[in-house]
C-alpha cells in the first residue's frame, strides 16, 4: 500500500512540476510579449547574433521546444530563412539550460540562513504566497501575470520536492526501478531513456528537472546520467518535428536542422568522453552526480556543441535540404502563411502575424478603391472588373481566415496590450472587408452604366472624380496608419472623412438641382447617388478603423467611439480644424 501512495505522490509531484512549468512559461511569454516580438524580428544574417537571439528567447520562454516551434512557424511563413533559423535553433539549446540552474538551488547549503532562504523548500511557499496575493488582490493584468510566474515557479519547486521524496522511497522498495537510472552504464540505453521521456512530455527542461529529482533521491553516478542528458536533447526535437507536419518544405527543414544539430552534438560528445574514459580515465566517472552537476554538464554540453558546430551551420542547412528535397508540385506564395497555429504558443507573436496579414488584406482593399476610380474615369471595364472580382473573393477569404485566427488567439492567455489589440483587430477585419464590399457595389453599378449606355454630365463626372480622389487619399492614410500603428496619421482620417461627407452632400444637392432643371435623367441620377453613397461608406469604414487603432493602443473602455467622433466634429480640437480646412480646400468642387 505504501508503494501505491508513494507512486501517487510521485505522479502528483510530476503533475505539479509540469503545470508549474507551463504556467511560468506562458506567463513569461505574456510579460515579455512585445519585447519578444521585437527581438525575433531583429534577426540578421549574422550567425552569432542569431545564436544569442535563440538563447534569449529560449530563456524567456523557458523552452527550447517552444522556441524551435516558433522558428518552424517563421520559416513556414517566409519570415526567416533557413540560414537565419539555424543560429536561433543552436542558441535555443543554450537558453533552455537556465531552468536546470534554477532547479539546482536545492543543493545550496542550509546551515547559512541567507542561502537557506533560497532553497526551494523555503522559497516555494514564499513565491506562492506572494503570487497568490498578486492574483487575488490586485486587478492589473501585468501584476497578475507576475503573480502567475511566481506561483508557477513555486509549484515547480514543490513538484520537485514531492518527486525527490517519493522517488527515494520507491527506489528503496523497487530496486529494479532504481537500476534503470542509477546503475545502467550503457550509453545507448541512457540515450533511449532520455530521448523517450523527453519525447513523451515534450520538454527537455522538465525532463532534466526529473533527472535532477532522481539525483537528489538516490545515488546517481556520472556514467549513468550523462548519456541520459544527451538523450534528452534529442527527445526535445520531437515537438518541432511534429509541428512541421503539414508545413512548407523549408519549415520541415528547420525541424530537421534541430534534429541534426542535437544528434551530431551527442555523437561528438559520446565519442570524446568515452575515448577519454577508456584511454586516460575520468576521475569523476563513477562518482555521484548532484543536481548542480547535472546543470553544469547540461550547459557545457549545449555550449560546446554550439561552438563546435557553429562553423558548419551551412552544412546543417545543406543536409536538411538534401533530406527534404524540392518537388515540382511545391506551391508558391500563400497569403495566409503568417496565420500559422504554431505562433499561438506565443500569443504576442501570433497577434503581430495577424497584424501583418491584415496589412496585406488592407492593401488588396486599397487596390480595389484605386480601381474604382479607374472605372469611373472610363478604363476598360472587363479587365478592371476581372481584377476587382478576384480581389473581392480574396478579401472574403482573408476575413474568414483572420476572424478564425483571432478567435483562437483570444482563447489564449494574453497580456493586457495584446488583448486590446486582438479585440480591436476583430472590428478592423470586418471594416476592411466592408470597404471591399462597397468597391464591389460600385463595380456592379458601373456594369449597369456600361450596359445601359448612361453617361453623366461633365459637372457630375468632375464631382465624382474629386470624390474618388478624396476616397483614395483617406484609404491610403488609413492603410499607412494601420500598417505603421501611427497615431499622428490617425488624426488626419476624421477631418478628411468630414470633407468626404460634405462632397457627397454637395453632389446630391447638385443632382437635385439638375433634376429640377431637367438637365439630368432620373436613371443617371439614381446611379450617381448610389455611387456617391457607396464611396462615402468607404470613408466611414476608414473612420471606424482609425478609432479602432486608437483603441488598440489604449484601454478600449477609455475611448467611446460616438463620444470621440461627436467631440471632434463639434469642437474641432487641436489640429483637427487645420486638417479639415486643408482637405476642404484640396477637394473643393
Amino acid at each position: 500500500m505504501d508503494i501505491v501512495l508513494q507512486l501517487i505522490t510521485l505522479f502528483g509531484g510530476l503533475g505539479m512540476f509540469l503545470f508549474g512549468m507551463n504556467s511560468m512559461s506562458s506567463s513569461l511569454e505574456r510579460a515579455a510579449g512585445a519585447n519578444l516580438r521585437r527581438i525575433m524580428e531583429k534577426v540578421t544574417g549574422n550567425i552569432i547574433k542569431s545564436v544569442a537571439l535563440g538563447a534569449i528567447v529560449a530563456a524567456l520562454t523557458q523552452s527550447s521546444s517552444a522556441t524551435t516551434v516558433m522558428v518552424v512557424g517563421f520559416v513556414n511563413a517566409g519570415v526567416l530563412t533557413l540560414s537565419q533559423a539555424v543560429g536561433i535553433i543552436m542558441g535555443a539549446n543554450i537558453g533552455t539550460t537556465i531552468t536546470a540552474w534554477i532547479l539546482s538551488l536545492n543543493d545550496l547549503p542550509g546551515d547559512v540562513w541567507y542561502l537557506a532562504m533560497l532553497k526551494p523548500t523555503t522559497l516555494a511557499p514564499l513565491l506562492i504566497i506572494t503570487g497568490a496575493v498578486m492574483l487575488v488582490f490586485i486587478s492589473r493584468k501585468n501584476i497578475k501575470t507576475i503573480g502567475e510566474i511566481l506561483v508557477g515557479l513555486g509549484l515547480i519547486f514543490i513538484g520537485m520536492d514531492f518527486m525527490s521524496g517519493s522517488m527515494e522511497v520507491v527506489f528503496e522498495q523497487v530496486p529494479s526501478l532504481k537500476n534503470i537510472f542509477a546503475l545502467q552504464t550503457n550509453p545507448f540505453t541512457g540515450l533511449l531513456i532520455g530521448a523517450g521521456i523527453t519525447g513523451i512530455i515534450q520538454s527537455s527542461a522538465a525532463s532534466v528537472g526529473m533527472l535532477q529529482a532522481v539525483a537528489s533521491s538516490t545515488s546517481l553516478i556520472f556514467a549513468s546520467a550523462f548519456p541520459i542528458i544527451m538523450g534528452q536533447n534529442i527527445g526535445t526535437c520531437v515537438t518541432a518535428l511534429l509541428s512541421s507536419v503539414g508545413a512548407s518544405k523549408n519549415a520541415k527543414r528547420a525541424a530537421m536542422i534541430h534534429l541534426y544539430f542535437n544528434v551530431m552534438g551527442t555523437i561528438i560528445f559520446l565519442a570524446v568522453i568515452y575515448l577519454i574514459q577508456y584511454t586516460v580515465g575520468l576521475p569523476f566517472w563513477n562518482s555521484a552526480i548532484s543536481a548542480t552537476d547535472i546543470s553544469i554538464f547540461h550547459s557545457v554540453f549545449n555550449i560546446v556543441s554550439t561552438i563546435l558546430l557553429l562553423p558548419f551551420s551551412k552544412v546543417l542547412v545543406w543536409l536538411a535540404e538534401k533530406t527534404i528535397r524540392d518537388s515540382r508540385e511545391d506551391v508558391a506564395d500563400n497569403p495566409f502563411a503568417l496565420l500559422d497555429e504554431r505562433f499561438l504558443k506565443t500569443p504576442s507573436i501570433a497577434v503581430e502575424r495577424a497584424h501583418e496579414t491584415m496589412s496585406a488584406m488592407f492593401k488588396v482593399a486599397k487596390k480595389n478603391v484605386r480601381l474604382c476610380k479607374k472605372l469611373m474615369q472610363g478604363d476598360d471595364f472587363e479587365s478592371v472588373s476581372e481584377i476587382m472580382t478576384a480581389n473581392e473573393n480574396l478579401l472574403d477569404e482573408y476575413e474568414i481566415r483572420l476572424s478564425s485566427y483571432l478567435t483562437k488567439i483570444s482563447d489564449e492567455q494574453l497580456s493586457e496590450q495584446d488583448s486590446e489589440r486582438a479585440s480591436a483587430y476583430f472590428h478592423m477585419v470586418t471594416n476592411i472587408e466592408r470597404i471591399g464590399d462597397y468597391c464591389d457595389n460600385i463595380r456592379e453599378i458601373n456594369e449597369s452604366l456600361t450596359e445601359s449606355g448612361i453617361t453623366f454630365s461633365e459637372r457630375a463626372a468632375h464631382g465624382i472624380d474629386v470624390l474618388f480622389s478624396a476616397i483614395e487619399n483617406i484609404t491610403e492614410i488609413t492603410y499607412q496608419a494601420f500598417k505603421e500603428n501611427n497615431i499622428e496619421l490617425v488624426s488626419k482620417i476624421e477631418p478628411l472623412e468630414e470633407v468626404v461627407d460634405g462632397i457627397q452632400e454637395k453632389l446630391a444637392s447638385d443632382h437635385m438641382r439638375r433634376l429640377k432643371e431637367r438637365t439630368c435623367s432620373v436613371e443617371a441620377g439614381v446611379m450617381l447617388l448610389e455611387i456617391t453613397s457607396n464611396a462615402e461608406r468607404i470613408s466611414d469604414h476608414c473612420s471606424n478603423i482609425g478609432v479602432a487603432i486608437l483603441q488598440a493602443n489604449a484601454d478600449s473602455r477609455t475611448i467611446d467611439r460616438h463620444e470621440y467622433l461627436h467631440k471632434l466634429h463639434t469642437e474641432m480640437p487641436g489640429d483637427y480644424r487645420k486638417n479639415y480646412e486643408h482637405y476642404k480646400k484640396k477637394y473643393a468642387l
